[in-house]
């Protein structure tokens, strides 16, 4: 109070002051307080320069004052503070008391800074003051509240404390009403159970469900339930609901496991032209959308292969694991009125509890929303199935079931499959009608077809050759039995027939992966019971699982790759075929092989058959045993033929699908790509450690070795012999123009054809590579040897009496001493070179012409034959140098598929090398440029094979140009010995022997030029005109007599001969012949100009001049040495010894 009126005395002097405008005075004082304040801070810092002066007080404010009071009198404000202690030390005067003067200026400061606090607040102050005053009237008020309701309590305790009888009684009565409105409300609910079960089930809340069923049998099945008979219906309406469901949850899980559901279209694809790999579904790219809507979502990296990263499956598979492993639903749930009530809430409000499963979490993150189909998502609706017979209990019995009929299963799904394959096939051939007429109208006489580098399909040679400027190489050319317009078709229907039930298998496998999963998940949690009796880990053993359907991918490629007329084992025969009793020597029925079956039957032959006795049957019947039989006129055979038809078990794993096309061995070049392509898949969906899937490429394995390639060798002998033995095998081919400059015999074109097909189908089977090119180089071995023997037929020589024997140019060119000469001339480029072995080559010949002759016997009887050797000589080189093209490198020399490589068998691949391999597979499908793989010993083989051809053709050649040698040394020679060169006339034409010479070479010359390279022909050729002249001159000494008109018929001779050598090889023989010219010019100098000439220049040798001399001197040459004596001219003994005299002395000087 005395603060309020201080502070109140303040404000009216304050107010005096202003009233009196005595603004002077007010501002003198106010600079002095603001002054005085001033120094007391100067002094406060001094006594505490450490200390800091607060930023939120101001001079004159309370605040100011109290932080010095902290500083200075701290122990003031301590609540143990006694004032006598401070009374004393400020009246103490020495140094240890305090100073009273700063304690009276603190107190003073402090009490105008409370009268300034109070004067700024008082009217607060003052209206604080009633509120006050209500409050402590409020709080008397409270207290005695209090005190009353603690004695009200207090006699409360008191009257409760007192027992009475009948309030026990009342307490009775109440919990029996209770029970009853309790069983009342069961009844009720059990009542509404049917309506909400039906409702979840017609949702597709297949979980819900079956815990609303099983909650109800539980409740409905209590002893108390059990005494109340309206309730009976009731009970067996839900046990037959509990069958009902179990049956409709297996449908539902079998018709997402084999696709039958609309939601698993998704799941598949159909066959694309030109697929070589399983292609992305739909399914998989709600995945992908979903990710890109949800970023949040990220697929983990998972111990799964590479190539399954961020596919469905891997994604849901680590969601499984990642979840925790807690049942949908407590069972045992007391609440029943809950239970139903939350059961038949909305699906996101029932399974919002993290207890509950995720399943539909997962599914509403997948979907993108909670309204969407639950099927839309196969694997979390499978999971749901399988949560939902596990409520039930059933789990056990439903997997078992799954697993009995599997192979039903997969049987019509294949069986479906073949019939959507067959009507597009039909939709196919029905929209390509016209091009299939004219493909099939073009059949290529040469027995092989050509293909096109930029597309797949294949042009008919008729087709090809209507274009005349086109042209190709003979790397196009495939084997028209082989491959065809037909077989193209066919393969077409194979691959989309197995591309699709692969593309299904794939998908069933990843259902069956996630039951697997699944079923484990469910086994192995701790309250897991199941009536089966089953262990945790077994519901569904996966590895029993693929077998079946390893089994039916076997019998499938069995069926289109097995001829049962021409396979050892006929799985669609029941009856063993004659070849298997001839080829085993005894019957041995194979045991699996079933006889007959039901369904074959014909029902209409069969009742037609058994009507009388059926009707005499039912007239017993009638008679004696009335109201047994029915009255319906059903045929009782037939239903049981068509009961026993239908049915599965009788079916069995024996039967087969049906055939589409004609099986064949050598569809397995189709088929291997997706069979390998599926069996990696499969290895990758299956779980690690499961053996049976790595080994299921078995299949093609043991085909491939005991079936494909004996069927393979077969058929390529029986084509290589309809090649080789044909009627016009070693005839041109007119078609071979096309790919090269020279015809080519029809067997070399055809098995080039025949090699190259199976180059490429090489290509699309990378195992047992060994096997394959073993047959192939088989192939070349034996056309070698055909085109050995066609060689030696085309040179021998002999009649009916003799045996044939070679020629004498096929002798020759086969000598040791000519042959190396020979393939040095042909592979000279020099002229003079050239020339220099043509002489070397002269001199062997004439040495060999010195120990025989040449006879007409000796020659090759028909010059047709000549002209079939350069044909075959063109088509060996041809064939060679196709064959040196197929050559690659080693295998072991191949970097990106070596390791792929030397892995023959297919078991022995391992998954992480499946993938390679496509990738392998995919890119020579690519590659345009064919090839024959071999290892390194086939590859030394190979090598010495194409060594043994070009020496085959070397010989040919060599053979080809002895014989025109050997001809023209034939017919010269025989024109000289058995011309008539004394006569007494001019003749006018030459010599019969020159114009058969000249015809000869004519026809050599056309052979040649039509079959033979320039260069091939030319080496025929070359050095003719040299052989010639130096034959006219040798061949002088079989004249017998000659005079000036006979000198003139060798003339005409030697010019004939030149014209004609002239026009050989368009004309690139430089024959002029002078040396013979001048040669038989001696004749007309007579015996002593001859003398003069050798004196002046010896151009000849002895030996000639000798000859011409004894033709001068009318000695006759035939005679031998008894001729010198019967010679015309008497002189001729002189002039032989001046002959012989210049011999000598040439001789001399010459030495």
């Amino acid at each position: 109070m005395a603060a309020f009126r201080d502070a109140g005395e303040t404000n009216l002097r304050r107010r005096e002051l202003a009233n009196g405008n005595d603004e002077g005075s007010y501002e003198l004082e106010r600079r002095s307080e603001v002054e005085r304040e001033k120094a007391r801070q100067e002094r406060i810092k001094e006594r505490m320069p450490y200390r800091k002066p607060t930023a939120k007080t101001k001079t004159g404010e309370i605040d100011a004052i109290l932080d010095q009071i902290r500083d200075e009198w701290e122990f003031v404000i301590d609540p143990d503070f006694n004032n006598v202690d401070l009374a004393l030390s400020l009246l103490d005067e020495t140094s240890v008391g305090k100073n009273i003067s700063s304690f009276r200026k603190t107190k003073e400061m402090l009490s105008q800074a409370l009268k300034g606090s109070v004067d700024q607040h008082y009217k607060a102050f003052a209206d604080a003051l009633p509120h006050h005053a209500a409050l402590l009237n409020h709080l008397g008020q409270a207290q005695a509240q209090v005190q009353e309701t603690r004695s009200a309590l207090q006699e409360s305790k008191e009257s409760l404390g007192s027992k009475r009888a009948d309030l026990v009684q009342l307490w009775a009565r109440g919990q029996t009403l209770e029970e009853m409105m309790q069983l009342l409300d069961q009844i009720e609910h059990l009542k509404s159970a049917p309506d909400a079960l039906e409702a979840l089930i017609s949702e597709k809340r297949l979980i819900q469900a079956s815990v609303l069923l099983i909650r109800s049998l539980k409740l409905i099945n209590k002893p108390d339930m059990q005494e109340i008979g309206a309730v009976t219906d009731l009970r067996g309406y839900l046990f037959g609901q509990e069958t009902a469901l179990r049956d409709i949850l297996v449908d539902e899980l079998h018709n997402h496991l084999y696709l039958k559901s609309f939601w698993c279209e998704t799941r598949w694809a159909p066959y694309a032209p030109g697929q070589s790999i399983l292609p992305k579904v739909d399914f998989e790219d709600q995945l992908a959308q979903t990710n890109g809507t949800n970023s949040s979502i990220r697929v983990p990296l998972t111990s799964f292969p590479q190539n399954t990263q961020g596919s469905r499956l891997s994604h849901y598979l680590h969601g499984l694991t990642t979840r925790p492993n807690d049942p949908p639903y407590d069972l045992d749930d007391a609440h029943t009125s809950a239970s139903m009530q939350e059961l038949s809430a909305p699906i996101s409000a029932s399974m919002s509890s993290s207890s509950n499963l995720g399943i539909l979490a997962v599914s509403n993150t997948l979907l993108g929303h909670s309204n969407a189909n639950p099927e839309a998502d196969s694997f979390t609706y499978i999971e749901t199935l399988l949560e939902s017979l596990a409520v039930l209990g059933k789990l056990g019995s439903a997997l078992d079931s799954v697993m009995q009929r599997l192979q039903g299963e997969i049987f019509s799904l294949i069986e479906s499959t073949v019939d959507e394959v067959e009507e597009r096939a039909e939709e196919s051939k029905r929209s390509s009608a016209l091009f299939t007429t004219a493909a099939l109208g073009s059949k290529s006489d040469g027995g092989y077809i050509f293909v096109s580098d930029d597309s797949a399909t294949m042009s008919s040679v008729h087709m090809a050759l209507s274009r005349k400027c086109a042209s190709t190489t003979a790397s196009t050319l495939r084997l028209a039995a082989l491959e065809s317009t037909s077989k193209h078709h066919d393969q077409e229907i194979l691959k989309d027939l197995f591309w699709t039930i692969y593309s299904k298998l794939d998908a069933v496998t990843q259902g069956l992966r996630v039951v697997f999963e699944v079923a484990n998940r469910i086994g192995s949690r701790r309250d897991f019971k199941d009536p089966s009796g089953a262990k945790p880990g077994t519901l569904f053993p996966i590895a029993d699982v693929w077998l079946p359907i390893q089994a039916e991918v076997r019998t499938l490629l069995n069926d289109y790759l097995t001829d049962e007329e021409r396979s050892a084992v006929t799985g669609r025969n029941p009856i063993t075929s004659i070849n298997e009793v001839l080829r085993e020597g005894r019957f041995t029925r194979d045991r699996l092989k079933g006889i007959f079956r039901f369904a074959d039957t014909d029902t209409k032959s069969t009742g037609k058959f058994l009507r009388r006795y059926e009707d005499e049957l039912m007239r017993v019947l009638r008679d004696t045993m009335p109201g047994l039989v029915q009255s319906s006129s059903e045929n009782a055979v037939q239903s049981a033929l068509s009961s026993l038809g239908s049915d599965e078990r009788i079916l069995g794993a024996g039967q087969h699908h049906r055939l589409l096309i004609k099986p064949d061995a050598f569809h397995v070049s189709v088929l291997f790509q997706p069979t390998l392509t599926f069996l990696g898949r499969v290895a990758n969906v299956l779980p690690d450690g499961l053996e049976s899937a790595r080994s299921a490429s078995q299949v093609l394995d043991d085909f491939v070795l005991k079936v494909y390639l004996p069927q393979l060798e077969e058929k390529i002998s029986l084509l290589f012999h309809h090649a080789v033995s044909a009627p016009n095998a070693f005839q041109p081919d007119i078609l071979s123009t096309r790919f090269s400059p020279r015809p080519i015999l029809k067997a070399a074109t055809q098995l080039i054809a025949l090699i190259n097909s199976l180059c490429a189908m090489l290509r699309t089977t990378p195992f047992h590579r060994e096997n394959y090119s073993r047959l192939i180089v088989g192939v070349i071995i034996q056309f070698y040897q055909r085109c050995s023997q066609r060689f030696q037929a085309l040179v021998s020589k002999g009649g009916t009496d003799s045996p044939p024997s070679p020629s004498l140019a096929a002798q020759w060119a086969q000598k040791s001493e000519l042959s190396p000469c020979l393939s040095e001339l042909l592979m000279a480029e020099d002229r003079v070179i050239k020339q220099q072995l043509c002489r070397q080559e002269g001199h062997i010949e004439m040495g060999y012409l010195a120990q025989c002759p040449v006879d007409k016997g000796d020659l090759n009887p028909s010059a047709r034959n000549i002209s079939e050797l350069c044909s075959l000589y063109r088509s060996v080189a041809w064939f060679t140098q196709e064959l040196d093209a197929l050559k690659s490198p080693p295998e072991g020399a191949l970097s990106p598929t070596s390791a792929f490589s030397r892995l023959d068998p297919v078991s022995a691949f391992p998954s992480q090398i499946l993938s390679s391999s496509f990738a392998f597979l995919h890119h020579t499908s690519k590659d345009n440029q064919l090839s024959l793989p071999l290892s390194h010993e086939m590859t030394l083989r190979f090598g010495a094979l194409l060594k043994t051809y070009t020496q085959l053709a070397e010989i040919i050649l060599h053979s080809i140009r002895i014989e025109v040698r050997c001809r023209t040394i034939y017919y010269l020679d025989a024109a000289f010995r058995h011309g008539n060169y004394q006569v007494d006339h001019e003749v006018g034409e030459p010599d019969p022997y020159i114009v058969d010479l000249n015809s000869e070479l004519s026809h050599l010359d056309e052979f040649t030029s039509t079959t033979l390279l320039k260069n091939e022909q030319n080496f025929v050729f070359f050095g003719l005109e040299d052989l010639v002249e130096q034959l006219l001159v040798s061949n002088a000494r079989q004249i017998r007599v000659a005079n000036d008109f006979g000198m003139k018929k060798v003339n005409r001779n030697i010019r004939a001969l030149q014209q004609c050598v002239r026009t050989i090889c368009d004309g690139e023989q430089f024959a002029r012949f002078e040396r013979a010219r001048q040669y038989y010019a001696l004749f007309h100098l007579g015996p002593q100009g001859l003398l003069d000439d050798v004196r002046t220049n010896k151009t000849f040798s002895f030996d000639e001049y000798k000859v011409i001399l004894n033709l001068q001197c009318g000695v006759d040459q035939s005679l031998g040495d008894y001729a010198t004596s019967r010679a015309a001219d008497r002189n001729y003994g002189m002039y032989s010894i001046e002959l012989h005299g210049l011999e000598l002395e040439s001789a001399e000087s010459n030495p």
